[in-house]
């Protein structure tokens, strides 16, 4: 006698596609959220190798600078504001650095009333820019501040953590260095006596 060969009943077979496509829908959430994790971590990454790299171009600007003009000293800048002048910096050989606030921070090195060179720094535009001077009496230092909060766009209100960076540089700091180096290698050697035996 034959034994039967029972097969899957159509519920059966409709209970294991409803959960593969559960399955498979939780997988597609799932490598949306990572993914968009991931992106938003680069983006971190990438505004913080631009900050970094902004801080030490505008120091080593100020350090070599003559003067500092910052036609609005009082004043913050959103970096979503188009092409306004936040800083002037005048150094030797007649040469000026202007820091701009143009869809980011945007340098330009200007020589003979021409600009010769550009350099952008592109960051999110949620952040604020605002530089000015402190001096001691002794020493002048430029100092940049941006600051990031991000606000409800229904509330406008602040959400989420404020963040600041803030760079300080002595104005004119390289421009002494060299010039403390050269008076000590020509400063005369200290006269010795001559001892006996000596002609």
């Amino acid at each position: 006698m034959m034994k039967s060969r029972r097969g899957f009943t159509l519920l059966e077979m409709t209970l294991v596609s409803v959960v593969s496509i559960i399955l498979l829908a939780m997988a597609v959430t799932l490598t949306g959220i990572v993914m968009g994790l991931s992106s938003v971590t680069s983006r971190q990454v990438e505004g913080e190798r631009t900050l970094g790299r902004l801080s030490l171009v505008f120091r080593k600007d100020v350090h070599q600078a003559e003067g500092v003009i910052i036609p609005k000293p009082e004043k913050t800048v959103s970096l979503a504001d188009k092409d306004e002048m936040i800083c002037e910096l005048r150094l030797p050989h007649q040469e000026i650095v202007r820091y701009r606030v143009h869809g980011g921070i945007l340098r330009e090195r200007v020589r003979d009333g021409g600009v010769v060179a550009r350099e952008g720094f592109p960051l999110d535009p949620r952040y604020r820019v605002a530089i000015h001077q402190e001096s001691d009496g002794i020493q002048t230092r430029a100092v940049m501040t941006l600051e990031l909060t991000a606000a409800d766009p229904t509330t406008g209100h602040a959400r989420g953590p404020h963040r600041t960076w803030q760079v300080l540089a002595y104005v004119g700091r390289d421009r002494f260095i060299p010039a403390a180096a050269s008076h000590e290698s020509t400063a005369p050697a200290p006269k010795t006596q001559k001892g006996e035996g000596q002609r």
